[in-house]
């Protein structure tokens, strides 16, 4: 698979803060990608400098073999053919909804703007939405705007900005799938920023995971789940009992370990609640604590802890 974005060595400093340190990393053509950390963690400054809209003090930045950034060359924004959506949408109130969308190509005849707005239209299903203004479109319908004006203009790679961040909890699993869709189906790598980790795993091809700056994995959904190389990012992607075995500290996920009438560890209940599927409780064993699910309800008496060794990760 082509790779088309390579950073290469990029770092940042605000004042005598060290943001980003010495990032490197490809991303693949076609391809949806995560920034996720926590608050802080550098993803925002990182997907800035992808855009130009920050430079690095160091290192190198190419899209398509084309230079973006190194010690001699600097490529304004407009000038990287990348879209980018804000978190905010950004949308020009005062604009119709076809002004919005062909404002970056302002540049080509009526009649060329009319068939741009009219497919990338047809693509997020508001054909007739045209003559509208932001103000009369729901969240939903905001964010597919924003998106195909980040797209008329074809860019080689799109970026995305924390773009779930003002969508109501119970809409967001049904925009979060028009929005792959409307991604794969254009074939566009994008980039997007978040710190919910089940938005990341639901929409990403991989996961960038950056904590204080730096890489702390890159990996598919999948293997970061299951095979996460830090206990931050262990916890960061669902619950995570952390044991150590011969000196080695391994991560048990609940779907790996399981109350018994018998096992290795007689355990104690510490708390049980109810979930509507499932209980969930935690209980003890030696200095442990562990999370662990039940199907019932279960009296304190003679459980055993299993655990699938054979499936579990060790963190160090």
């Amino acid at each position: 698979m082509k790779n088309i974005l390579t950073l290469s060595n990029i770092s940042k400093s605000f004042d005598e803060t060290e943001v980003l340190k010495d990032i490197t990393v490809d991303i693949e053509k076609g391809k949806i990608i995560s920034l996720l950390g926590k608050s802080g963690s550098g993803k925002s400054t990182l997907l800035n400098i992808i855009a130009g809209f920050e430079q690095s003090q160091s290192g190198m930045m190419f899209l398509n073999n084309k230079v973006l950034s190194d010690k001699n060359t600097f490529v304004e924004p407009q000038k990287r053919n990348i879209g980018f959506v804000f978190q905010n949408y950004a949308l020009f109130p005062h604009m119709t909804i076809f002004d919005n969308v062909t404002f970056g190509i302002d540049s080509l005849p009526k009649e060329e703007k009319i068939k741009v707005a009219s497919k990338l239209l047809s693509l997020v299903h508001l054909n007739g939405y045209e003559a509208r203004y932001p103000h009369e479109l729901s969240g939903g319908q905001q964010q597919r705007i924003a998106l195909i004006r980040a797209m008329a203009l074809n860019p080689e790679l799109i970026l995305l900005d924390e773009p779930f961040s003002g969508i109501d909890t119970m809409l967001k699993a049904q925009i979060q799938k028009e929005l792959l869709e409307i991604l794969k189906s254009t074939h566009k790598t994008a980039i997007i920023v978040t710190h919910d980790a089940s938005e990341a795993m639901a929409m990403s091809d991989k996961i960038i995971y950056l904590e204080d700056g730096k890489i702390m994995q890159y990996d598919t959904p999948q293997n970061i789940y299951k095979y996460p190389k830090t206990k931050s990012i262990a916890k960061s992607f669902g619950v995570a009992n952390f044991i150590t075995k011969d000196k080695k500290v391994y991560c048990v996920r609940v779907d790996e370990c399981k109350l018994k009438d018998s096992g290795e560890f007689k355990v104690s209940i510490v708390s049980q609640s109810f979930q509507g599927d499932k209980y969930i409780l935690d209980v003890k064993f030696d200095e442990n604590v562990f999370t662990v699910y039940s199907p019932i309800y279960l009296e304190d008496n003679n459980l055993y802890l299993s655990i699938s060794w054979d499936k579990v990760a060790q963190i160090s």
